[in-house]
């Protein structure tokens, strides 16, 4: 079982250890809807602080491994809102992004991160991190990091853990040998018990797993894994030849962006299914790390404080007579009175009320939502873009109202509509509008009319954020009606502004 606090004393960076970390930023989970939505799902979410989880993950990482030595895989969609996420933590960071044309489940990801970083150091170890979990234990974390380590080093794939604290029926479980590994040879000044994997169990139903919990030897499978990447790139030679070869396929010519034709040739495959269950010399480390992978609304509601009436509540919220609720509201007040066991989630254009314990099963009301308004599962009303974002006020028929902020330095695709027209209207900042070859600059108050089919660019340069109120008219307003002629994201092949 993991030791104590005062018996691991995790080290700082070793310059003789290759050590490196591979962050997963994919995955557009729908558990936590109406907040999680597929153009922005949790990890890019502030869930349980002010920084997004995204960003909670790389500043977890950063005490053992350097910014330049983490890789970050991200699905196209993501990769404007997840550079600059990163940024704002380290530069280098946003700078080391392998981006998926298409998602293919985790095995392809970390064999194509696993590939990236051999090319760069052939004795390299790795350590892979989902991007949207919890962990409220730094110290152990980087402990159980550090043993992990040790046997990799050995030549075993490793393992966190998570000591379970309740019969849960959510989470794969790992069973593992009574007695650990030796010889292993530890990193300096601490010492910690690793065990052999004797086999991967699949969310049991609760009586199997009370059982578990009794008898003592099982983990809940977290997805965090620690290895040597030739070790890795050895068993997929072994156990999945075809994606062996389409990798080298792909690493013929290394860049930060997959092509399709390549990336769709893997298959769509987890690593615990693709290698870890066809392979020996798997290790795992007890984590006893505080870990959350917050996977649903009573996830959040375990993880988060909550007042003296068993409510945990976020944002505007008024409460009477109500206890034992999960109450989030990210636009206006939310007020409840008399209710018990709810979840009442809060948008600006959706909201959820749920029996907590049937928030696991989430899935089944949002197929529903995406089958009658299919938007309100994968946008928010809010959309961040790589020039900024823009919001949805209002809309009706052959009109919409939005406000746009553009980032400083940043500028939109020069682009044309032939469905809508604009009407431009700054409220803040200085705006450099090209209209056909005509270029003018707009200030607070000032405003320009854009017409169907005019070839027109919005920019900002200047130091502050330009916000703008567009309101467009025409009889198709869709998102898609855009035709772009130069993009300086390289979106020119996309249909979204």
């Amino acid at each position: 079982m993991p030791t104590t606090d005062s018996e691991t004393q995790p080290a700082t960076n070793n310059q003789n250890i290759h050590r490196f970390a591979v962050i997963l930023a994919g995955g557009s989970g729908t558990r936590l809807w109406p907040l999680s939505r597929s153009a922005k799902p949790k990890q890019l979410l502030a869930l349980n602080g002010d920084e997004t989880l995204l960003q909670q993950t790389a500043k977890r990482l950063l005490p053992l491994v350097t910014p330049q030595n983490i890789v970050t895989v991200v699905h196209q969609d993501y990769q404007f809102e997840v550079a600059g996420q990163l940024l704002a933590v380290s530069p280098a960071l946003a700078d080391n992004l392998l981006i998926e044309p298409i998602g293919r489940n985790t095995l392809p990801a970390i064999a194509w991160a696993s590939a990236t970083i051999h090319a760069k150091d052939p004795e390299a170890l790795i350590g892979v991190f989902s991007s949207d979990h919890a962990i409220a234990n730094q110290k152990e974390f980087e402990a159980v990091w550090l043993s992990a380590e040790s046997a990799a080093a050995e030549g075993f794939i490793s393992l966190f853990g998570m000591t379970p604290d309740h019969p849960a029926t959510g989470y794969g479980y790992i069973h593992a040998q009574s007695e650990p590994l030796k010889p292993l040879q530890p990193c300096p000044g601490f010492s910690r018990n690793v065990y052999e994997v004797l086999k991967f169990t699949e969310k049991p139903d609760e009586e199997t797993a009370r059982t578990y919990l009794q008898q003592g030897g099982y983990y809940w499978n977290g997805g965090i894994f620690v290895f040597r990447a030739i070790e890795l790139l050895d068993r997929l030679a072994q156990f999945q030849p075809e994606i062996h070869q389409t990798l080298g396929q792909l690493m013929a010519t290394p860049c930060k962006s997959a092509k399709v034709e390549h990336y769709q040739c893997f298959p769509d495959l987890s690593i615990d299914y693709g290698l870890l269950e066809n392979s020996n010399r798997v290790a795992v480390v007890p984590a006893n790390i505080g870990w959350s992978d917050l996977g649903n609304w009573e996830a959040i509601y375990q993880q988060l404080d909550k007042d003296k009436t068993g409510n945990l509540a976020h944002g505007d919220i008024l409460n009477l007579d109500s206890k034992d609720n999960l109450l989030w509201s990210d636009h206006g007040v939310l007020a409840t009175l008399g209710i018990q066991n709810l979840a009442v989630i809060q948008t600006r254009d959706a909201t959820l009320v749920c029996s907590r314990d049937r928030a696991q099963d989430l899935k089944e009301i949002v197929s529903l939502v995406k089958a009658h308004y299919p938007e309100l599962a994968e946008l928010h009303k809010t959309v961040t873009r790589p020039w900024g974002s823009y919001t949805v006020l209002e809309e009706g028929p052959h009109f919409k109202v939005k406000r746009i902020v553009v980032n400083p330095g940043a500028k939109l695709s020069m682009q044309m509509h032939y469905h809508r027209a604009e009407h431009w209207v700054v409220i803040s900042g200085t705006a450099k509008v090209s209209v056909g070859e005509a270029e003018i600059y707009l200030e607070a108050n000032q405003s320009t009319y854009i017409s169907k089919t005019q070839k027109h660019r919005l920019e900002n340069p200047g130091r502050i954020p330009v916000e703008i109120i567009e309101i467009q008219s025409g009889q198709y307003l869709g998102e898609d009606d855009i035709v772009r002629f130069d993009d300086i994201y390289g979106r020119i092949q996309k249909s979204t502004i």
